[in-house]
């Protein structure tokens, strides 16, 4: 049989700690106050988290810190004081979204496990790879992958693999979003994320109509379902799954309690059934549905779904069908019930019109008689907020009785949060009285009286009465598993000596088991984040050279004719477009050549492994022609390398957002690198001033997610996990969505069927031109993948003429009202002033 995977338990507070121990994880995840994904949630400080780890360690759970967070260049110390703290605290990982911090912790911590976060976006092979190499120990895989993709990178990177099992999704690749930022200022790469996509959109066509009446299949159009693998452990298991991750850290201990307590029995008959004995009762999925779901999905285990993906009619929690109103007199109305109903519990009436009335269930009358619980099939009396109609359905969004049994489990101590211990006592008169206790691992505590017992001369002790002295472990992490005395006959050891003894035993029981965590403390000069910068000098002041990032030959023909100095040539294509072909890629090589232009092979930011074999040839003829390659995800980046090309550029999607990753990228080779769009101004001009060649993104539409999710295709081309898509992004094209305050963002489908979603303006820096000549910025770009050839041509000649100028301040003023006039939604200077929380 397969080996059984660790199940690893969200933790958002102490008290949802006691609660995954309680319910059998084998291992936490959870945060500091800083440099976490879940910035908003309760978190631990550094006490607080001495005494969880403590807490776990005692019980033999294991615990990881949470470290997902891009890391600014000016919090880098903070950053590495937190992580020797928590190293020498004993956490058993961390998880990082930044590289540069895992540079830090790999250099300077290195028997600390690093873990990649699904922040890092790892969905191909190469890329896990890659990782391995650098020294990860585990990598948390991207949700959007199949159990095939699961099995491939598990088998070929010798990684430790982790999988999200349960929980909610987010609807593009984590750590790929920029929409919260971007709208709100809140970064999602920061720990702050709005969730933008639970809200309300219509999407409309390229003439602004409404294509789906949001009123038949509900308004929130990007808000998926919650994750629920429940039924496919074995097949987890047999793709090689080393951990089985449940979301959460946002949830109240309850759910905690609830979910990591049915998956624990799920994976505990696995291993005592296998395979073939597995199976999930209809109980089991009501208590999962019970304790928190917007509807359930497997994800993209079996393939790319479409609508039953989604829960487009709700974003919130959706309870468990309970049963209809049949008749309704003022606030009173009369339920038939398809569940049981108890006083407590919590329900919601979907309106026909209105939306949702809910209530807590003060009273049920039953038969006009007060009752404590109706059950399935009866007909109930209760009270809520205000009129509903005949029909309207019911849900129980919470169950007082499975809350209070989750309550229970972690308030009162169980068996199931204790370790099992042999005890052993050896007692007789003339020698001095021994109490041992031992765990499974071998970790012995063992106390011994300072005198011998004496021999009694009236009431002796006997093997029964000492027994049960010692068994009194009820308030401890451990429960007597079997038990060896040595109690001879006539000898008296008074019971307040036997329990001082006992307690003693398990001190030294608990010491010896945290021992095996205890780190050395580190030299805090040892991780000083200046250590591991790169020894880079300060740029000059230099005119950038212009760049422009293109997808097709009429588009490259257009920048190259507006004063292009760099064309990046390649990528994601939309709507049907045709991707750019090697053949065009020498074309354009021979083009640039002649007229002292560089040309750069691109490549998509998402590359799955078939789509990476296919990139070969692409990067294969940029490596003939003598062409830099640009890559945007770790899988590409390790493709680059193996293929030996020339010189190697880094696109911003890889987050570069200190110099601590400034040094990694230089490490694994790379010449050029894009800036982060959530940095400002005072951020780049600090990576500016390590000498690094750096690009900065200055004009287009920023894409603000990329996801396998597509809409247009699923509400209109029929897509679903059992049919193909008709391609309404071909046919039609030109879709958006819209807001709730009429804001368009305009939608892209790519070559491999992926959704791209952009912000309804342009950013457009051209004013700030100045700036980056002053900082030394090397290249600036124009995103210009999702525009027409005329566009591309006009503000590239716009941001040539600035750039050309004597007083560039002059001509960026000169030249912005008409590039303006290009974007009808307006223009943005986004994060350049204001940063990102």
């Amino acid at each position: 049989m397969a080996k059984i995977p660790e199940l690893l338990a969200p933790v958002g507070g102490p008290e949802a700690l006691r609660a995954a121990v309680a319910s059998g994880a084998s291992a936490v995840y959870l945060g500091g106050k800083a440099f976490n994904a879940r910035g908003y949630v309760t978190n631990f400080d550094l006490k607080e988290l001495e005494a969880a780890i403590t807490y776990a360690h005692v019980r033999g759970v294991k615990v990881y810190l949470t470290f997902n967070t891009l890391v600014a260049d000016s919090e880098l110390e903070e950053a590495a004081v937190f992580l020797t703290r928590v190293y020498e605290l004993g956490a058993d990982a961390i998880i990082v979204q930044d590289m540069g911090i895992a540079y830090l912790a790999l250099q300077c911590v290195p028997d600390l496990p690093v873990h990649a976060s699904t922040q890092m976006s790892v969905h191909n092979t190469p890329g896990a790879r890659l990782l391995k190499d650098l020294g990860f120990q585990r990598v948390v895989l991207a949700r959007e992958l199949s159990l095939d993709d699961i099995r491939q990178i598990k088998a070929e990177s010798r990684l430790e693999v982790e999988v999200f099992v349960h929980g909610a999704l987010c609807v593009c690749y984590s750590g790929q979003c920029l929409m919260s930022s971007l709208i709100g200022g809140r970064s999602g790469n920061r720990g702050r994320c709005a969730q933008p996509c639970r809200l309300e959109y219509a999407l409309v066509d390229k003439d602004g109509q409404v294509v789906v009446d949001p009123e038949k299949i509900g308004p929130h159009l990007l808000s998926p379902r919650d994750l629920n693998t429940i039924r496919y452990l074995p097949r987890l298991i047999a793709a090689g799954v080393d951990s089985f991750k449940i979301e959460g850290r946002a949830k109240r201990p309850e759910y905690v309690a609830t979910v990591v307590r049915l998956y624990r029995r799920a994976l505990d008959l696995y291993a005592e059934r296998g395979a073939e004995g597995y199976g999930v009762s209809p109980g089991t999925e009501r208590e999962l549905a019970q304790a928190f779901n917007r509807g359930f999905t497997c994800g993209y285990l079996f393939g790319r779904p479409g609508r039953e993906l989604m829960s487009y009619k709700r974003a919130n929690n959706r309870g468990v069908f309970l049963g209809r109103v049949i008749s309704s007199r003022g606030r009173r109305a009369r339920l038939h019930l398809a569940a049981e109903l108890a006083v407590g519990d919590g329900i919601e009436v979907w309106v026909s019109r209105g939306g949702r009335v809910g209530t807590e269930v003060k009273r049920i009358l039953l038969e006009g008689q007060p009752t404590q619980v109706g059950g399935a099939g009866q007909v109930v009396e209760v009270e809520l907020p205000q009129r509903v109609a005949p029909g309207d359905r019911v849900f129980k969004t919470a169950d007082a009785r499975l809350l209070a049994q989750a309550r229970a489990s972690y308030q009162v101590p169980a068996s199931g949060q204790t370790v099992p211990v042999h005890l052993a006592a050896v007692i007789a008169a003339g020698r001095p009285v021994e109490v041992s206790l031992r765990d499974a691992e071998g970790h012995e505590g063992r106390a011994v009286s300072a005198k011998p017992a004496e021999k009694a001369l009236k009431h002796p002790l006997s093997a029964a009465n000492a027994g049960e002295l010692l068994l009194r472990l009820g308030n401890t992490p451990y429960r007597v598993e079997d038990i060896a005395l040595d109690v001879a006959p006539g000898t008296l050891v008074p019971f307040s000596e036997l329990n001082n003894l006992r307690r003693e035993a398990v001190e030294r029981l608990t010491a010896a088991r945290l021992a095996a965590y205890r780190r050395k403390p580190v030299a805090a000069e040892l991780c000083l984040p200046a250590r591991f910068k790169p020894a880079g000098s300060k740029r000059t002041r230099v005119k950038p050279r212009l760049a422009v990032t293109v997808n097709s030959f009429a588009r490259a023909e257009a920048a190259l004719a507006g004063g292009a100095d760099v064309l990046y040539f390649g990528g994601e294509t939309y709507n049907g477009e045709r991707p750019p072909r090697p053949e065009e890629l020498e074309q354009l090589a021979r083009l640039g050549a002649e007229q002292g232009r560089e040309i750069v092979a691109s490549s998509a930011r998402i590359t799955a492994d078939p789509e990476l074999t296919a990139l070969a040839p692409y990067f294969r003829t940029a490596e003939r022609l003598g062409l830099p390659v640009q890559v945007g995800n770790l899988g590409a980046l390790r493709l680059a390398q193996e293929m030996g090309v020339p010189e190697l550029y880094l696109d911003w999607p890889l987050y570069t957002f200190n110099a601590l990753t400034l040094a990694q990228w230089e490490k694994l080779g790379a010449r050029r690198l894009t800036l982060s769009p959530e940095l400002n101004r005072e951020q780049i001009r600090d990576l500016a001033d390590t000498g690094f060649e750096l690009e900065c993104v200055v004009q287009g539409q920023l894409e603000m997610m990329v996801s396998e999710y597509c809409l247009p295709g699923s509400v209109l081309g029929g897509l679903s996990s059992q049919n193909r898509c008709s391609r309404p992004c071909v046919r039609q094209g030109g879709f958006a969505l819209r807001d709730r305050k009429g804001v368009l963002f305009p939608l892209g489908c790519d070559q491999s069927c992926r959704m791209h979603i952009f912000n309804a303006m342009d950013l457009c820096l051209l004013a700030e031109v100045p700036f980056f000549q002053e900082a030394g910025i090397a290249v600036i770009r124009i995103e210009g993948r999702n525009r027409p050839p005329e566009y591309i041509k006009r503000t590239t000649a716009a941001y040539r003429r600035v750039l050309d100028a004597d007083e560039p301040e002059k001509a960026g003023a000169r030249e912005l009202p008409a590039l303006e006039k290009l974007s009808p939604a307006g223009v943005t200077r986004g994060h350049f002033y204001r940063g990102v929380v």
